[in-house]
């Protein structure tokens, strides 16, 4: 996901442990549609189609993207739409992609020939369905612990702010852990490479399509 700059805070208010999807009918909430290259973890550089979805569970007044901002699009328009673009790699992002039905999504579009990635901020557990349907999985904490469910996580991508700890770090349940620095600001970047270096299989991502100046 190309996840808007974010700031740890020490406490955050309750959630539900799950939440109800925003729709149940076929019909998806879809902020945008668009093809970039992938810019930021281990996919870094890959051509990329984003399914950006609306609404977010977790709401950050830090966030950049207008997640409320959508348009009802069936799973027939959503693929049609992909279609137009190259890449053979989806990713499903958001706002929280979780919060709304996107294993028809997923099935219609592994079907039709594409890899598909997912970015989540880890708050909601999964269906179990969705581990057989999306290859490439990035968690992406914000304020909270990953919620249990998760079969497999391919990357857990921390945004390293002013109050963010090497204590957030769930590590055991990734393959691979990415700090990334909030907003490339420079002490961002030093207080990443400070962890890093008591840290060493630990991955440093920056935000490669922003400094591009890519979608």
């Amino acid at each position: 996901m190309h996840s808007p700059s974010d700031t740890q805070n020490e406490t955050a208010p309750p959630f539900p442990d799950t939440l109800a999807p925003w729709r149940d009918d076929g019909v998806l909430h879809v902020n945008e549609i668009f093809y970039s290259i992938e810019g930021e973890g281990g996919r870094i550089g890959e051509p990329t189609t984003f399914v950006r979805l609306a609404h977010c569970n977790l709401r950050c007044a830090f966030c950049d993207t207008r997640f409320q901002h959508f348009r009802l699009m069936s799973v027939a328009a959503i693929r049609a739409a992909v279609r137009e673009h190259p890449a053979r790699w989806v990713c499903i992002t958001g706002g929280e992609p979780l919060g709304q039905h996107i294993a028809p999504l997923a099935r219609q579009l592994l079907q039709c020939g594409y890899r598909l990635h997912i970015e989540t901020n880890g708050t909601i557990s999964p269906p179990a369905e969705l581990f057989e349907l999306i290859e490439y999985w990035t968690v992406s904490p914000k304020r909270y612990p990953v919620a249990s469910g998760y079969r497999r996580i391919t990357e857990l991508k921390y945004v390293v702010g002013e109050c963010f700890s090497a204590a957030h770090v769930q590590a055991e349940l990734a393959e691979r852990v990415y700090l990334q620095p909030e907003s490339l600001q420079p002490r961002y970047v030093d207080k990443a490479l400070r962890i890093l270096r008591l840290h060493p299989d630990w991955r440093l991502s920056c935000r490669l399509h922003q400094l591009l100046d890519l979608p």
